[in-house]
C-alpha cells in the first residue's frame, strides 16, 4: 500500500490508532516520503486583508520582509525534499513577492516532490510580475487562490490593497494558464464571514470564473479569530441563516460540474474546531513542517539537520513503537486555525 493510500484510510477513521501509529513507523524507518512541508519563502504580503493578522500593523513587525536566501533555500531543499509528500508554498505570508518561484519549484520537481502548491492571492499574477503558466512547466500541480468577495464592494472592501478588475485579469490568466497545462488545478479558497455571505447567493461566484478556468476544488472556510485583526465580528448566525442559498447552494452546484466542495454542513458551522486525539496529535508533530526564513520545522532543528536525522537523533522510531504499545493519551483541541470541521464532497 502506498502512503496516498495509507493517509486517505487513516483519515477516514478506517484504520485503528495503534495500526496507523505503526504505519507511520514503517514509513519513518523505510526512508519513504511521509512529510509535508510548509513553507514561506518571503516574510511579507502586498494586501491587508480584514481578516488576516496581517491587517495588525503590531502583527506585521517582527516579520520586517525577511526572505529566504540561496543558502537557506538549499538548506531547506536538502534537508526535506527528499522527503516530502508535498510541498505547499505560501502558508501565513505572499509567496509571489519572492522572485525565485520557479526555481523552488523546479527544485522540488527534481527531488521528486509528488504534489506542489501554492497559494496566493494572485494580485501578482494579474499584474504580470508572476507567470503562472511559468510555475505550471515548472512543475506546479496547484494554485489556491485566497479570495473572500465575488463582487467589487466586497473583494475590495475585505481585501484592502485588493483591485476587482485585477481578479478579473487573475481568472482570464488561470484559464490561459489551464488551457496549456490541463493538469494545473485551481483551488478557491473563500472564508465567509457576515458581510460576504451574500457574494455566495445566485450565480455571483460562479460568473467570475472563464469556461476553461474553472476551480477544480472549492473550499469554504467560516470566518475565525486567528489573533488580532481589523475583523471582529465573529458570529456565525448569518452564516447559518442563509446557509441553503449560499454555502448549500455552492456545494450542490460543485456536485453537478463535477467539483470537490470542501465545506461545513449546517449542523458544523458552530463547531468548526474538531478535537484531536493523542494519535492525531503525535502524527501531526512528526509530518507538518513549516519553514521560513527565520524558522525551521522545530525549536531544536539544528542547522545540520535533515528530516531524517533530526527523527534519528531524536529517537522517533523508538518513540512511535512505545505509542503503538503504550499508547496513552487524552483528547486535546485541535489548532482552529488551520484544522477545520468539514465535509468533502
Amino acid at each position: 500500500m502506498g502512503i496516498y493510500e495509507y493517509l486517505k484510510l487513516a483519515v477516514s477513521g478506517r484504520i485503528p490508532d495503534r495500526l496507523k501509529l505503526l504505519g507511520l513507523w514503517a514509513f519513518l524507518v523505510s526512508g519513504r516520503r511521509m512529510a509535508g512541508v510548509f513553507f514561506d519563502p518571503v516574510m511579507a504580503c502586498n494586501l491587508r486583508c480584514k481578516m488576516c493578522y496581517m491587517s495588525d500593523p503590531e502583527g506585521r513587525k517582527p516579520m520586517k520582509g525577511q526572505r529566504i536566501d540561496e543558502a537557506g533555500l538549499e538548506r531547506i531543499r536538502k534537508a526535506f525534499f527528499k522527503r516530502a509528500l508535498k510541498l505547499q508554498i505560501g502558508c501565513a505570508t505572499e509567496p509571489t513577492l519572492f522572485n525565485g518561484l520557479p526555481e523552488i519549484i523546479a527544485k522540488a520537481k527534481a527531488d521528486g516532490v509528488p504534489y506542489i502548491a501554492l497559494t496566493t492571492n494572485g494580485k501578482q499574477i494579474a499584474r504580470g510580475n508572476v507567470d503562472l503558466a511559468e510555475l505550471a512547466a515548472s512543475g506546479l500541480n496547484e494554485l489556491t487562490l485566497s479570495m473572500h468577495g465575488t463582487s467589487k464592494e466586497i473583494y475590495e472592501e475585505l481585501m484592502p490593497g485588493a483591485a476587482y478588475d485585477e481578479l478579473l485579469a487573475l481568472t482570464r490568466k488561470i484559464a490561459e494558464a489551464k488551457r496549456r497545462h490541463p493538469g494545473l488545478k485551481l483551488r478557491v479558497n473563500y472564508t465567509i464571514n457576515s458581510r460576504n455571505i451574500g457574494d455566495l447567493e445566485a450565480d455571483r461566484f460562479w460568473q467570475l470564473w472563464q469556461p476553461d478556468g474553472m476551480p477544480d476544488i472549492v473550499q469554504l472556510r467560516p470566518v475565525q479569530k486567528m489573533g488580532e485583526t481589523e475583523w471582529n465580528d465573529f458570529d456565525l448566525t448569518p452564516l447559518k441563516e442563509r446557509y441553503d442559498a449560499t454555502i448549500g447552494a455552492i456545494k450542490k452546484k460543485c456536485a453537478e460540474l463535477g467539483i470537490a466542495c470542501i465545506a461545513p454542513e449546517l449542523n458544523q458551522i458552530d463547531e468548526v474546531a474538531t478535537d484531536q486525539d493523542f494519535t492525531s496529535a503525535l502524527i501531526k508533530e512528526i509530518t507538518y513542517c513549516y519553514v521560513s526564513p527565520d524558522s525551521t520545522y522545530m525549536p531544536d532543528f539544528q542547522a545540520h539537520d535533515s528530516f531524517s536525522s533530526y527523527h534519528k537523533r531524536k529517537h522517533t522510531a523508538r518513540r512511535l513503537l512505545k505509542a503503538v504499545f503504550l499508547r496513552k493519551g487524552k483528547s486535546q483541541k485541535r489548532d482552529s486555525s488551520k484544522h477545520l470541521n468539514y465535509n468533502v464532497s
